[in-house]
């Protein structure tokens, strides 16, 4: 399976726009932040969801720690290490990761230039809009705006790195984001994780690596500022990740929740831990062993919440399919 059509189809597949569902649609794709800075108190009609895909309390698990994986664990018994990593990944496929070596300050100092991002005047935000994926740096609201009839309560903004590009083009506004020591050190978290989920799989170390071949990845940074109706509205539908691995770093706002059976399970995060999750390449890179987990964001009537995502993916040529010895 080719990892382009997947994506592709995670961005694009969606309804058919709507014309006249909100007469607003001149403001709309400038995105959430800036209907709520200019005073929004009641969301437009674009963003209610249909009352069959609105978050249900009583099939919500608050509270609810998966499993964490200490990485220093790596060093002192290894086998162990791999162990518990891959029951995560086969029983839950979304577990968080402390220990992980990414100093608080690489952290700390991403989330402050992400947040002078969403903070430069929409003008400056709108020169990257586009709803092409494959761009090196793209603005955006939702997903792809013009052919969604219930879209998503949250802004982003993204970059596509490849192993063809020899320098990323990084917004020049605002100076302080710099988030190349960032995408680094992700970068290696998730080789090192790759290298025990493929031993895992009684495979060499570097056998997942290969199937992906020339690796690329999409950070992604989202933005849900406060929603009016928060019970009417999703910052991200439920959905699986389309690419490999998944690397994400959240505040302590809360809203992600991961579905098992008929069940969504608030996930509690750790400060300063990193949520991984297995995606679909993955999955069946290890003929079904490791699970792509949907999940999904709720939103808050009070609070912003600001999520850095890393998809590590296959390159977009790869042809993915299980490899000897994954069963």
């Amino acid at each position: 399976m080719n990892l382009v059509h997947l994506i592709s189809s995670y961005f694009v597949a969606m309804p058919s726009f709507v014309a006249n569902v909100n007469q607003q649609t001149d403001v709309l794709p400038k995105g959430v932040k800036a209907l709520m800075d200019n005073g929004l108190v009641t969301i437009p009609g674009r963003y209610i969801k249909p009352p069959s895909h609105r978050a249900v309390k009583h099939l919500i698990v608050p509270g609810v720690e998966i499993p964490v994986i200490d990485m220093a664990e790596l060093e002192s018994d290894r086998e162990k290490f791999v162990q518990t990593l891959c029951k995560a990944s086969s029983e839950w496929g979304i577990f968080q990761v402390i220990n992980h070596g990414i100093p608080v300050a690489t952290m700390q100092g991403m989330v402050h230039g992400v947040l002078e991002l969403f903070d430069l005047p929409i003008e400056e935000k709108m020169k990257y809009y586009t709803e092409e994926v494959f761009v090196p740096v793209r603005y955006c609201t939702s997903m792809t705006p013009s052919q969604e009839t219930h879209m998503e309560w949250h802004d982003h903004f993204q970059h596509y790195f490849s192993n063809r590009e020899k320098e990323h083009p990084w917004p020049e506004k605002p100076a302080c984001y710099l988030a190349s020591s960032y995408v680094s050190s992700v970068k290696h978290l998730s080789q090192t994780l790759m290298s025990a989920l493929s031993e895992g799989l009684g495979l060499d170390s570097n056998c997942l690596a290969k199937s992906f071949g020339d690796s690329e990845m999409i950070l992604r940074s989202n933005y849900y500022p406060p929603c009016p109706n928060p019970d009417l509205a999703l910052g991200m539908n439920g959905h699986t990740d389309s690419g490999g691995l998944t690397i994400l770093f959240e505040d302590q706002v809360g809203g992600l929740q991961a579905r098992k059976g008929d069940l969504w399970y608030d996930l509690k995060p750790i400060k300063n831990a990193f949520i991984v999750n297995i995606a679909d390449q993955l999955q069946i890179l290890s003929n079904g062993k490791y699970k792509s987990i949907e999940h999904r964001v709720l939103v808050q009537p009070d609070q912003t919440r600001l999520s850095i995502v890393a998809f590590c993916n296959p390159s977009r040529d790869a042809v993915i399919g299980p490899p000897a010895r994954t069963y």
